[in-house]
Parts: structure tokens; C-alpha cells; sequence
């Protein structure tokens, strides 16, 4: 069994293989859907729609069946706008794309987050994107509560352009203090946050920051933690980092990081909400989640 999946967000889209039990990780590709929809008066850019169309013919010389999943721009397009887009995936492509809901992104991703680990103690799981950013409370495994916030690494950025300079202004204490006002008070104390939805550990690994092996719990895919207290040093410390020097080191994903900054402080601020002592950064997203359910109804079929 073999069919290609994508992720088309914000900001990132991301594609993977499913190919017999194993999913490939192709990588992020950076489409600025948000930046460009709010330029062009609330209307998906055309050149945006055509670097997707060059993505899925590139992904069409592996696969010959594709699934397409759209996150929170999609959901903010008018009616007739994401019909008419649907139609054109599906004649151009013959992909059913669909849109996700917020809480669909956030299942899918927290499945992917807890399905194989042996640990049952409260916490919380942050998928942050270019527009939304959502938190889930886990508690012996299970979902107890969803909190959908309406904004994304991209809107810091906006409020902020200088976090795509090569070193910032703006003070940190500033713009943290701008996106905790963006928080109602969540009520909630856990230990643990897995931040997820996005590839974090590229974020610490390319900056050569120091992470820690996984001592609460083992998992593949979360193979390492670090304090928040760290967490909350390496966030100050971006924001002195020559951005063009970090983007020199990987010139392929250079647009990549014009939000890396903005999505740093949502996740700073998510943890201060919750008094987080623990941070788990992580590659998951709701497409492992959606490959697994996907080749369970083809198994069914």
C-alpha cells in the first residue's frame, strides 16, 4: 500500500509517503497562503495555488493516489472561494482535498502524540501553525479539555516584521507580553508540553542549541525534552542571533525561518499559561494521525 499525503497550512506544507507500514517524511515547503491571503484582500494568491499544483506534479512521479488535507486559512476563505478550490484539486488533480477543522487538526495530531507512549500523567499538547494555534490537556491518555486560539507564528510576525530582520528591535518582554494578551487565562497547571504540528527539533538542532534525551517517556518520535527555563533562554537568546547566518546553513528551507521566531513566542507563551516545567519538541503533526486512518479504511474496503 502506497499514497502520498499533504498538509497544506498557512505557511508550511508538508507532504509525506505512506509506503507499506512506513511514512516518509519529504519535508516542509514553504507557501505563504496567510502573508499572501491578507495582502490580496482575503483571497488565496494564484502564485501560491500554482506552487502547490509544482508540489503535487513532483509528488505525482511517486505516488499514484495523493490526499490532501487544508488547515486554518482554508477555514477562513468565503464559501464559493474553498468550493471552487475543491473543484480544482479535484479536476486538476483528482485529489479530494479536504478541510480540516480545528479540532480534527488537534485529534489527529494528539493521536499521533500519545498512541505509543506509556505515560498517563496530565499534560498538554500545543500544535502551532501560521494562523491558529491549538492546545489539547491530556490526562491518562485522553483528551479532557481543546483550547482554539486564533492565531498563529505568522500574526506575531505581522505585529513584529522586525523578527524577519537579521536581528531583532523589538524586545523580548514586549512581544511576549504582546502574545500572553492574546491568551485568556486557560486555568490549567501540567508539567509537560509537547509542542507539536511543526518540526521543532529543526529549530534547536540548526541554531545548535542543546536538547536533552526524553527522560519522562520513550518514543520515537519524541526523543527529546528540555527545561522551560532553557526553553525561555534559547527564545531570548534568537532574537540576538544573526537570522542570516542561520539561514545560510540551509539555504533549501531559507523561507522556513521568516516565521521560526513569530512561532516562538506562541509556544513560550502557551507554556507560561500553563506553568510548564517541561518542554518536548517534537516533528509530529495530524498526518501520521491521517495515514494511519486512511490505510485502515483502505485495509477495510
Amino acid at each position: 500500500m502506497k499514497f502520498g499525503i499533504i498538509e497544506i497550512g498557512s505557511t508550511n506544507t508538508k507532504t509525506y509517503i505512506y509506503d507499506n507500514g512506513e511514512l516518509i517524511n519529504l519535508g516542509n515547503t514553504f507557501i505563504a497562503f496567510k502573508n499572501n491571503f491578507n495582502i490580496n484582500n482575503k483571497h488565496l494568491l494564484a502564485s501560491d495555488i500554482e506552487k502547490l499544483d509544482n508540489l503535487i506534479t513532483d509528488l505525482k512521479k511517486d505516488v499514484d493516489e495523493i490526499y490532501a488535507f487544508g488547515t486554518s486559512i482554508f477555514r477562513k476563505l468565503e464559501d464559493n472561494e474553498r468550493d471552487e478550490f475543491i473543484k480544482r484539486m479535484k479536476d486538476l488533480h483528482n485529489i479530494d482535498f479536504k478541510v480540516v477543522t480545528a479540532n480534527e487538526e488537534s485529534k489527529y495530531t494528539v493521536d499521533g502524540v500519545i498512541a505509543n507512549i506509556d505515560y498517563n500523567e496530565k499534560m498538554a499538547v500545543v500544535i502551532g501553525g501560521g494562523g491558529s494555534t491549538e492546545i489539547a490537556i491530556i490526562e491518562n491518555k485522553e483528551i479532557i479539555r481543546k483550547i482554539n486560539l486564533d492565531f498563529g507564528a505568522m500574526d506575531i510576525v505581522d505585529a513584529f516584521p522586525d523578527l524577519k530582520d537579521d536581528i531583532t528591535t523589538t524586545s523580548f518582554d514586549e512581544m511576549i507580553n504582546y502574545t500572553l494578551d492574546l491568551i485568556e487565562d486557560i486555568d490549567e497547571d501540567v508539567d509537560t508540553l509537547v509542542l507539536a504540528g511543526g518540526d521543532y527539533i529543526y529549530f534547536y538542532e540548526t541554531v545548535g542549541y542543546e536538547i536533552q534525551p526524553n527522560a519522562l517517556y520513550e518514543d520515537k518520535n519524541q526523543p527529546y525534552m528540555l527545561e522551560f527555563a532553557k526553553a525561555d533562554e534559547y527564545d531570548h537568546d534568537i532574537l540576538t542571533k544573526s537570522m542570516d547566518s542561520i539561514k545560510a546553513k540551509c539555504p533549501d528551507k531559507e523561507d522556513w525561518w521568516y516565521g521560526a521566531r513569530g512561532m516562538r513566542f506562541c509556544m513560550n507563551a502557551v507554556a507560561r499559561k500553563l506553568n510548564v516545567k517541561h518542554i518536548i519538541p517534537t516533528r509530529i503533526n495530524m498526518l501520521i494521525g491521517l495515514a494511519n486512518e486512511i490505510k485502515n479504511q483502505k485495509e477495510t474496503d
